[in-house]
């Protein structure tokens, strides 16, 4: 028999079972998303550059101390007393004058070494070459007081050299004597420790000015003139200039006729002379050596010369005398220009100095020479007056010098305690010594010596009246 299936009951259990299914779907698809996962922590490497230090130890100096003057503050404290010198010994600077001047300065130091020292000390001179380099001399003059410890500083020869290291001297305090260097400006800028004992510039310019302003008008034309025979060299121009400079501010005419260098025969320039509507009162021969003495005798075989009341003026070439008179066998009435002292201007140091000096050169000491040994021998005498040999203590006795050394009578009649004004008084006067010897000597004989020469000006030096043969 067929088993019969009961539909009613089967589609209960089917609509039982879509209910089932549909309930689990609407809660799958109503249930919350589910929580996201915490983010996971991702180191990343980082490359940081750091500067590298370096530890150092570091010394930190203190502040050097400035150099300063060594010298003695007094006599008890030194076993010597050192004087430092500055002069040319080597080129470019003018060596033969340097050697001249060292020469004068070593017989100076034995001198006062031989006559008891300083306060019973002995002297020690220390010199330096300055080869004519102001740089140079200005390191050589602080070498001098801060390392050698000297109480002074002599010497020195040139200008721009002076100018040098009396900046060096003023800044520390120590007296520096000028033998040579003729600048106006070394003794102008009035500096405490700055005296000078040869002549400057403008004194040497002066000179020769104010004796033609003395003598006069000498032919009686009613002018006063000089002609000026200058050699074509540096010589020559420098003396002609100067010349023409301070010769007018007399009242003197110039004339200047070129000399042509080498020659032996100057009838050309004579013959412009003499064809001149007036004569000169005075002819300067500015040329050097024999050639001055062959140009002296043509102008006299001219008839130029004391004869017509023309004097001839020549430098110290015709000092000379023995080669003076073998070539200007005429030359009697000739002038001769001399820069220093001459034998019949210094007394018995002057002599004795001279004949030491020969003993070097077989010469008559030049200016410089003698300017030289009395710069030593004037600090000699002040540090022997001075209460200590500190620089304003020795300053004050340079100040107050009076004493007759081998070059003359030495003294500073201004300084600190009488400046010069500037006006009436030049500012380069300022411890300078006012008489250094500017000398115009005359042949008055024929085959006259030249030691027996007169002096013929200035007055403080003249032997006799000038010119002794008009």
């Amino acid at each position: 028999m067929e088993k019969v299936v009961d539909h009613p009951k089967l589609l209960l259990y089917a609509v039982l079972l879509c209910a089932c299914l549909s309930l689990m779907g609407c809660q799958r698809s109503e249930a919350p998303s589910p929580t996201p996962p915490a983010p996971q922590r991702i180191e990343v490497p980082v490359t940081v550059e750091v500067t590298r230090i370096i530890t150092q130890q570091i010394v930190v100096e203190a502040t050097p101390t400035p150099p300063q003057a060594c010298r003695p503050e007094s006599l008890d404290q030194a076993e010597e007393i050192r004087i430092g010198a500055i002069v040319p010994l080597s080129k470019p600077g003018a060596a033969r004058y340097g050697f001249s001047m060292q020469a004068a300065l070593t017989i100076a130091a034995t001198d006062v070494n031989d006559s008891g020292g300083i306060q019973g000390k002995p002297v020690r001179l220390i010199t330096y070459d300055s080869a004519g380099i102001p740089e140079r001399a200005a390191q050589y003059a602080q070498r001098l007081i801060t390392q050698d410890c000297v109480s002074a500083i002599v010497g020195i020869f040139h200008s721009n050299v002076g100018m040098a290291v009396a900046q060096v001297a003023h800044t520390f305090g120590i007296p520096l004597v000028v033998a040579e260097a003729r600048a106006d400006e070394i003794t102008a800028q009035t500096l405490p420790e700055v005296f000078r004992i040869g002549p400057t510039n403008s004194m040497v310019g002066r000179w020769p000015a104010e004796w033609m302003a003395s003598t006069g008008d000498r032919n009686g034309d009613g002018r006063l003139l000089a002609v000026l025979l200058a050699e074509n060299s540096t010589y020559g121009q420098i003396l002609d200039e100067r010349l023409r400079q301070w010769l007018p501010q007399f009242g003197i005419e110039t004339q200047t006729l070129p000399v042509d260098l080498p020659a032996d025969d100057f009838t050309s320039v004579i013959a412009r002379i003499v064809a001149m509507d007036t004569l000169p009162d005075a002819i300067f021969l500015l040329v050097q050596g024999e050639s001055a003495l062959n140009l002296a005798q043509q102008l006299l075989g001219a008839g130029i010369g004391p004869q017509r009341q023309t004097v001839l003026v020549m430098n110290s070439v015709a000092l000379n005398s023995p080669l003076f008179w073998q070539r200007v066998p005429e030359g009697t009435g000739t002038v001769v220009a001399r820069v220093g002292a001459w034998e019949s201007t210094v007394g018995e140091m002057g002599r004795a100095f001279a004949g030491k000096y020969r003993q070097y050169f077989d010469t008559w000491p030049e200016g410089y020479a003698f300017t030289a040994y009395d710069s030593l021998r004037l600090v000699a005498d002040a540090l022997n007056r001075a209460t200590t040999p500190a620089g304003d203590d020795l300053i004050r006795a340079l100040e107050e010098s009076d004493v007759e050394l081998a070059g003359g009578h030495y003294y500073f009649p201004y300084g600190r305690a009488n400046p010069p004004d500037g006006e009436t008084v030049p500012a380069y006067m300022w411890h300078q010594w006012p008489d250094y010897p500017l000398l115009f000597l005359q042949y008055t004989e024929a085959g006259q010596d030249a030691a027996a020469m007169p002096i013929i000006w200035p007055e403080k030096y003249r032997t006799e009246e000038a010119p002794a043969s008009r």
